[in-house]
């Protein structure tokens, strides 16, 4: 389908994501691999033969419906599952944000003020807003452009949820346990409580 021996990177702490260009475009191939003991056994490999069953697809999927509600989330390109016996292997392909880092990467190199914490917070509360939950929100999941924009990206199991709210709670808090565990690793990592409470305020949360 693509031609990755044109690959032009790989992406910081968002494991078997290749950043590459075809015809022109900016493009991120994200290979699917399992995680915990299970990946000693079955590697990249998943039960079911079905693609449109597959996590490529139901992330296709999801990231299609985001655009469509104009949600600052990555463009989906293709996705791909290619069948081995009664198990599949599974790729997607987005577009690349241009000239963006991650949240954790910024943190590490500088800090940010109240307005950009607050641009989080906002673009948070526009997902939740229209009943998305993210399953992995953390750090390396928000992505900051140039022009100060954020976006969120890896929707991988993420998915509509239309019953209960505390799921948006839990959401933010799994954030702010990645934001500590980082400075917990990183000296230097430009994260406070200061900076929190004004990501609730974007959010329209108080502390």
């Amino acid at each position: 389908m693509f031609d990755v021996d044109a690959a032009t990177g790989t992406a910081a702490g968002r494991a078997h994501a290749v950043f590459f260009d075809y015809h022109g475009l900016q493009l991120v191939l994200k290979h699917y691999h399992r995680g915990g003991l299970v990946a000693s056994v079955l590697g990249d490999r998943y039960f079911g033969i079905r693609p449109q069953a597959s996590r490529a697809y139901r992330e296709w999927r999801l990231l299609h419906a985001m655009r469509q509600l104009q949600l600052p989330s990555p463009v989906p390109v293709a996705a791909s599952v290619t069948r081995h016996g009664l198990f599949h292997r599974a790729d997607l392909v987005t577009l690349r944000i241009d000239d963006s880092q991650t949240l954790a990467d910024a943190l590490l190199s500088r800090p940010l003020d109240r307005a950009q914490w607050q641009a989080v917070g906002r673009c948070i509360r526009r997902f939740h807003d229209h009943s998305i939950w993210h399953a992995d929100l953390n750090a390396r999941n928000i992505l900051l452009d140039a022009d100060g924009n954020v976006y969120l990206i890896d929707f991988d199991r993420g998915r509509f949820r239309y019953v209960g709210e505390t799921w948006k709670a839990a959401n933010l808090a799994r954030l702010q346990r990645s934001l500590l565990k980082f400075r917990s690793m990183h000296e230097g990592f430009n994260y406070s409580a200061d900076d929190w409470r004004a990501l609730l305020g974007g959010y329209g949360r108080d502390e």
